[in-house]
């Protein structure tokens, strides 16, 4: 089954002001909306902007998350927020373990692996950030690397709980410098990650676990990046500040899978029918209905019989022609005075010409909409 994509902004430090804050989170309600039935998106405020800006986000399908939580629970422990606070004011997701926190704050790879526990057990998801250095890289230790960050983890955290958690492999040499790992490098490397949680914890595992990718993600990049295989998505730094963000997660949501409408013959319409598919015939040309202001009306048929055709738009009537083959989707069934159904054919419905003649006489015997239905309310 497919990993579903998921795309992160991690805001660090930034913006300076909250209304800065709520200004791009207006520029992104202007964008196109995401479909959070294809993605999870998320990001990730500095905490005085956290609770502010979570509602807004919501409303727009993006979860807030927050940069980095406690590996201890309450008490006396100045400055720290602890997970069960974050989950107790309805955060559900938090970032641990990024590089910043490791290399200019100290963090061990056995405290982020506490931290994580300490997440899970609040309920939290977690976005566990790994990578590498560019010396690391330069030696070829970019997978050694990746099962040290992810070794004290493992041992921490049962296997039904790596549902909760994202793996975000980051190139610390990437980040914030421009410089970005091809799609082959990071297809690579997350392969291997893939393969060492096969390795260390179970193949279901390694199989359903989302891996994104971080370090210089762009509008221009992201694309062959998704491409992938093994690249679930992104974590994105600077670029998430910005409106184009939404184009990063648009990038990033699968395409719309596209199946052969199910075609239908004229004799399986009823005064109920919606969403009528079916190739056709016109056996009388459109013309205006007498005594109206644009409508219209046409009659179309196949081998099992005919119907009269309504709609409103003119240049129909460019299609409908005598003899004209034709394709028509999601079409519905209006009942008329008297109790006779047209097929009418709205916004939401296509009418075409066909891709091809069909190679059917119509049954003009079989008119369907001649037919007078009694229609009966519920007593």
């Amino acid at each position: 089954m497919p990993r579903k994509p998921i795309v992160g902004g991690n805001w660090k430090c930034n913006p300076k002001t909250l209304e800065e804050a709520q200004k791009l989170i207006g520029e992104w309600k202007n964008q196109v909306p995401l479909d959070k039935r294809k993605i999870d998106v998320f990001a990730c405020p500095m905490m005085p902007h956290l609770l502010k800006v979570k509602l807004p986000m919501e409303k727009l399908g993006i979860s807030a998350c927050a940069q980095n939580c406690s590996k201890t629970g309450e008490g006396a422990f100045t400055g720290e927020v602890s997970a069960a606070q974050l989950k107790d004011a309805r955060v559900q997701w938090t970032l641990l373990g990024h590089s910043e926190r490791r290399t200019k704050y100290g963090e061990t790879d056995e405290e982020v692996a506490e931290k994580v526990s300490q997440a899970l057990a609040a309920g939290l998801k977690v976005v566990l950030a790994i990578g590498e250095l560019l010396d690391e890289r330069e030696a070829s230790k970019t997978d050694e690397v990746n099962e040290r960050m992810l070794k004290p983890v493992v041992a921490k955290v049962k296997e039904e709980d790596w549902s909760r958690i994202v793996i975000a492999y980051e190139p610390v040499w990437a980040i914030g410098t421009g410089k970005v790992a091809t799609p082959e490098q990071a297809e690579e490397t997350h392969a291997a990650i893939r393969a060492y949680m096969a390795k260390a914890v179970s193949e279901d595992v390694a199989e359903k676990v989302r891996i994104q990718y971080g370090g210089s993600v762009t509008v221009d990049n992201c694309a062959e990046l998704i491409k992938k295989p093994n690249i679930d998505g992104f974590l994105v730094g600077g670029a998430s500040l910005k409106a184009s963000f939404m184009e990063i997660v648009q990038k990033s949501t699968p395409p719309p899978v596209l199946k052969k409408p199910k075609w239908s013959k004229i004799t399986d319409l009823n005064p109920t029918t919606k969403g009528f598919n079916c190739m056709l015939k016109c056996t009388k040309a459109a013309a205006q209905v007498e005594g109206t202001e644009g409508v219209f009306e046409a009659v179309c048929g196949d081998d099992t019989g005919m119907c009269t055709v309504s709609f409103r738009n003119k240049d129909l009537c460019d299609i409908c022609k005598e003899g004209a083959s034709l394709r028509m989707q999601n079409a519905a069934v209006r009942m008329v005075k008297g109790g006779y159904m047209r097929l009418v054919v709205d916004k939401w419905s296509a009418f075409k010409p066909a891709d091809e003649p069909v190679d059917f006489e119509v049954k003009t015997s079989n008119d369907v909409s001649s037919v007078e239905y009694e229609l009966v309310g519920e007593s």
